[in-house]
């Protein structure tokens, strides 16, 4: 029998009013990871077309209401459609730190992607694709992973393909591609078709609307009699990366867009059309990437083509092709915490803590790093079951042991220990592992208000660990002063 797939829930909106950019950008990140996990889409009241669209590439779609998205509407999303070994994906700016913060608590991994860092991040990882972002723009949680710049680009596979071939001046008549993304609510682009189709330089121009474009009378109206300008309405991924591929030029706004004509290369020009492309726009015409729109007519008719490889070859250094092996890692880490459970040690788990106890590594860091004899385990191990107040629990990933984390309590206060199986190691479990322990902790012995752990100066995954987890630095423990001491104050349980 087939093991089903971990599921991947986006959440995201788009129409005409608002664009299709957070969509379009979720859906080619579900492109990038729907071989490994189940995919499925929550949006709001989404028009027939972007419905079917989505279905294409996710297993299921979920209308949601229209309504204002606020910690309400993430409460509902999490009682109704969210499981606790769910990966959500959030894409919107009104996905705020209250939005976030509920849906972590129904114990969720939680990805954001975000291109304006407008408030703080509580998610396990934030992907902003535009590049010259530095992590402090950024206000997370201590173990808040950023991936940032276009090595996590979230291209389609068309065009993530074109990224990895030879690109050569196409043949013929210049050609130029226009494109102001899928929604384009204020109309730019008739007018730049106005300006371009007075440019005697450009022989013949591909104009390219998405299904939420409103303004498609007025623009069929102006395109009565122009025979070198051609409309394309809604193109799917195959057909817009074929088009691109036959411009030399194209000239789009700082979204999106840009990023895929770059992946396939050309004489790329930008302009901003909204506030939340300040920073894509500042990156695309630093690196050279892109010009902006306003340097076009500064080009004389062979500028174009004499530029064309030089511009490709600043292109390739910056999409690779290789932006969904980097997510899919990232995802099946997200994917194996979320599904961590953890039970109680059993008699029958003996020789599972022994094996993990005596594990080189382990021993390495530990204050007594000497092997341990199986009959000093084997009484160690009996008092510890015996004793309610030293509890240990083991920590699966579907069904196999990933982990244990024990503890020892003495009044209101715990000290806490943890290990992860070799196997599991180097994937980001540490922090979930103590995080999810102290709350598996809490509801066994909810008196307990305080937790510490002692690691060895050296043990730098481990230190880590702790921090992510949102433990303190604490006064070093008079027996292991060379140590590091971590402390962690819980919230009372109402």
């Amino acid at each position: 029998m087939n093991q089903a797939k971990p599921r991947i829930v986006f959440r995201a909106d788009g129409n005409s009013r608002i664009g299709l950019g957070h969509v379009v950008r979720s859906l080619a990140l579900a492109q990038m990871l729907h071989e490994d996990f189940s995919c499925v889409f929550a949006i709001q009241q989404p028009e027939q077309a972007l419905q079917a669209q989505l279905l294409g590439v996710c297993e299921e779609v979920v209308v949601l209401a229209e309504q204002e998205v606020t910690e309400q509407e993430a409460a509902c999303l999490a009682r109704q459609v969210l499981r606790p070994t769910d990966v959500v994906v959030l894409d919107g700016y009104r996905f705020d730190t209250a939005y976030q913060q509920r849906v972590k608590e129904s114990g969720c991994s939680l990805v954001c992607i975000d291109d304006i860092h407008a408030y703080p991040f509580v998610a396990d990882a934030v992907i902003n694709q535009a590049g010259g972002v530095s992590e402090a723009a950024y206000t997370t949680a201590p173990y808040t992973k950023l991936l940032l710049g276009p090595e996590y680009a979230l291209l389609r596979p068309p065009f993530l393909k074109a990224s990895q071939q030879e690109r050569t001046v196409p043949v013929g008549a210049l050609r130029v591609l226009l494109n102001m993304g899928g929604a384009d609510p204020q109309n730019v682009t008739l007018q730049l078709a106005g300006e371009l189709a007075e440019d005697s330089r450009v022989n013949s121009m591909e104009i390219v609307v998405g299904g939420a474009y409103q303004h498609l009378q007025e623009l069929q109206s102006w395109l009565q009699g122009r025979e070198q300008v051609r409309l394309h309405r809604n193109l799917d991924a195959e057909a817009m990366c074929l088009l691109m591929e036959g411009c030399a030029v194209a000239v789009t706004s700082a979204s999106g867009v840009a990023y895929e004509y770059a992946a396939v290369g050309g004489v790329l020009f930008v302009l901003q059309t909204a506030g939340n492309q300040t920073g894509l726009y500042s990156f695309l015409t630093h690196t050279g990437i892109a010009k902006p729109y306003e340097e076009l007519q500064q080009l004389g008719p062979s500028d174009f083509k004499s530029g064309f490889q030089k511009q490709v070859q600043v292109q390739r250094q910056y999409f690779d092709g290789q932006s969904p092996q980097r997510l899919q890692q990232q995802f099946r880490n997200f994917s194996l915490s979320a599904a961590l459970t953890f039970r109680r040690a059993s008699e029958e788990d003996l020789m599972l803590i022994y094996s993990w106890n005596n594990d080189p590594e382990v021993r390495r860091y530990s204050f007594n790093p000497e092997p341990i004899p199986l009959p000093n385990h084997q009484a160690w191990f009996s008092a510890r079951l015996s004793d309610a107040a030293t509890p240990i629990y083991v920590v699966e990933a579907a069904g196999e042991p990933a982990a244990q984390v024990r503890f020892s309590l003495q009044g209101k206060a715990a000290t806490v220990g943890y290990l992860i199986d070799s196997k599991f190691r180097g994937k980001g479990l540490g922090h979930v592992v103590l995080q999810r322990g102290v709350a598996r902790l809490q509801q066994d012995f909810p008196d307990i208000m305080l937790v510490e752990g002692l690691v060895q100066r050296q043990n730098i995954p481990s230190v880590r660990a702790f921090e992510k987890a949102g433990f303190a630095y604490g006064e070093p423990d008079p027996q292991h002063p060379k140590a590091r001491r971590f402390v962690l104050e819980l919230p009372k349980k109402d």
